[in-house]
């Protein structure tokens, strides 16, 4: 078994079809939507080098497990391979996800008394795993996995005024970078942006345009074409244009591109205090699908 960091472009295309094929075999319980992978490693992280904060474990020509840590989040994803699930594996890349977390955390400055990370309720061999470990069930509501099945779809009611359409690239940036930074309270420049938009593994960009050119919402959608889903990832609307439908026309549009795209699901997380989104998403037809729970453990001195 070796262990490596990310070296290449490559990677991200290679754990995204291992996530695939474990979502494939599991139902998705324990494994995040390959589009996931792009999105934190590029988005989440965009201050960080991909080879700082992603490690890969291989056996041979496969691929065996991978870390992502976001030392921003004070966390990290731990993803093992189905047939090497609960093993004496799983516990070591465990062990050095929470090791890798604190020693990024502390080389970059980043304040912090507890470092945390989700688990599928689902997966009772991985949250039995954590306690022992000596993680806790932190007392917060759990994020939401939620899923769709793309047929009887909604048409899109769009506000006068307003248009959906497809991003239209980098040349974009700045005005994605300025939605994206008022939707969320987070801070993007045009050509941080344009990084992510130019990272391997980005795909589908949709907006909603006001009348007068701004973009006032915006999601990036995400394909899995071997279990047939999609996902929406981030979903944002601007403040000054919230409470008008837009979110919900956004989804209603981007659903059909997926189905157009041959995906037969769609997926969306919410957070489990986040009410606004939860109610989005229902009002667009989604019902929860998963449950991920909280897990944290105090930084070691």
């Amino acid at each position: 078994m070796e262990r490596r960091t990310s070296r290449r472009d490559s990677d991200v295309a290679l754990l995204q079809a291992f996530n695939a094929a474990a979502t494939a075999e599991t139902g998705g319980c324990g494994f995040v939507h390959p589009g996931d992978i792009p999105h934190r490693l590029f988005n989440g992280n965009k201050l960080f080098d991909p080879a700082e904060v992603l490690t890969v474990w291989e056996a041979g020509d496969r691929i065996a497990a991978w870390v992502l840590v976001g030392p921003s989040h004070r966390g990290f994803d731990a993803q093992v391979r189905p047939d090497l699930h609960g093993t004496d594996l799983e516990r070591k890349v465990l062990v050095y996800a929470e090791h890798r977390t604190t020693e990024l955390m502390r080389h970059h400055g980043i304040d912090g008394q507890r470092i945390e990370t989700e688990a599928y309720r689902c997966d009772t061999t991985r949250t039995e795993l954590l306690v022992e470990l000596g993680w806790c069930l932190a007392p917060e509501p759990p994020w939401v996995v939620n899923r769709i099945r793309l047929d009887g779809l909604e048409e899109p009611d769009v506000p006068d005024g307003y248009t959906v359409r497809a991003a239209r690239g980098v040349e974009e940036a700045a005005a994605l970078a300025a939605v994206h930074a008022a939707s969320f309270g987070s801070t993007w420049t045009p050509e941080t942006y344009r990084k992510v938009m130019q990272s391997p593994g980005y795909e589908r960009e949709f907006v909603v345009e006001a009348a007068d050119g701004a973009l006032a919402a915006f999601t990036v959608t995400w394909h899995d074409h071997v279990n047939r889903t999609g996902l929406f990832e981030p979903v944002g609307t601007h403040p000054e244009h919230r409470r008008r439908g837009l979110g919900k026309a956004m989804l209603l549009f981007g659903m059909r591109e997926m189905r157009a795209s041959g995906m037969q699901h769609a997926t969306v997380v919410n957070e489990g205090r986040n009410v606004a989104s939860a109610a989005l998403y229902r009002s667009a037809g989604f019902a929860q699908w998963h449950l991920l729970d909280v897990y944290t453990k105090p930084l070691p001195r």
